[in-house]
């Protein structure tokens, strides 16, 4: 499976960012593997139910990852046939699988907890946990700062999904860390309370972003601030009156239609001049590819 990120529809704030994203892929694969292993194995050599935990949640993260490439990988097909407006609306299902896989290891992280807690088990981790606690901290917030940067700019809403896990994993690690050391200091119930709340974080964070990702796929309007753009745009056309706009997301794109009443006398080459006018206008300000139908009406003179 490729692991690098398709931009050759975007426009990039940087020329160093085109070299960064593509490199997101491998990154988040890669990394996360790496965490994952570090702190499961410190989470067993050193005790530590917390670590060995978030090393479990860092394994969620690679299948997120990986679903992730192969989301972009179907948005990125050209609009055929059977899918005339593209396959873009796929972003938010791969956001639901990021994230419905992600709450399942957050129950998984919960019930191992709450037995370690109501069996009063003894929890005193070796320091070396605290190396895998810490290297999870920085590589998750690396990570982040990535994936969060490359999503924006894609407007891709799988790849911010993918760097909110990370941002999830900082928290967590952060969570982990204090109760390791607070095991240290003979308070037993600190390691499998810290994993609880690792599980409370996921949990949240994963039922927050399925109900925005849900909210995609039944054609939600675009940012207020986008559509205003649009409604400014179209004002300026003068003779012209707004039926109605009708404006949707489908992932990394937009979709925008336009209902216009023209002037009974425009000729046809002046309407489709003034059509392209408005796309590109309406296109460079709100800095995403998609595309703007319009449908022109003229209204009935009364007698």
């Amino acid at each position: 499976m490729a692991t690098e990120v398709d931009i050759s529809n975007t426009k990039l704030k940087h020329s160093a960012c085109e070299k960064c994203i593509k490199s997101l892929g491998a990154i988040n694969v890669g990394g996360n593997s790496f965490v994952a292993l570090v702190k499961m194995y410190l989470g067993i050599v050193g005790g530590s139910a917390a670590l060995f935990a978030d090393g479990i949640h860092s394994f969620g993260d690679v299948a997120g990852s990986m679903t992730m490439l192969v989301g972009l990988k179907i948005v990125n097909r050209p609009n055929d046939e059977k899918y005339p407006y593209g396959y873009g609306k796929f972003e938010y299902v791969s956001a639901c699988a990021i994230y419905s896989l992600l709450f399942g290891v957050g129950v998984y992280i919960f019930i191992m907890a709450i037995h370690l807690i109501v069996l009063g088990h003894a929890v005193n981790p070796d320091m070396v946990t605290v190396i895998g606690a810490m290297i999870s901290l920085v590589a998750n917030e690396l990570m982040y700062r990535q994936s969060f940067c490359a999503g924006n700019q894609l407007h891709s809403p799988s790849m911010i999904a993918n760097a909110h896990e990370k941002r999830a994993d900082v928290w967590s690690s952060l969570a982990v860390l204090l109760g390791i050391v607070g095991s240290k200091f003979g308070l037993w119930f600190f390691d499998p309370l810290a994993a609880l709340l690792v599980s409370g974080f996921i949990f949240k964070l994963s039922l927050e972003s399925i109900y925005h990702a849900i909210h995609g796929l039944m054609d939600h309007q675009l940012p207020d601030e986008d559509h205003e753009i649009v409604l400014n745009e179209l004002s300026a056309a003068e003779g012209f009156e707004v039926r109605e706009v009708r404006t949707r997301e489908l992932g990394q794109k937009i979709s925008v239609e336009v209902e216009l009443f023209a002037p009974a006398n425009k000729a046809l080459k002046e309407l489709d001049a003034l059509r392209k006018d408005l796309t590109r206008a309406i296109l460079d300000r709100i800095e995403r590819p998609g595309e703007v139908l319009f449908y022109f009406f003229t209204k009935k003179v009364k007698q």
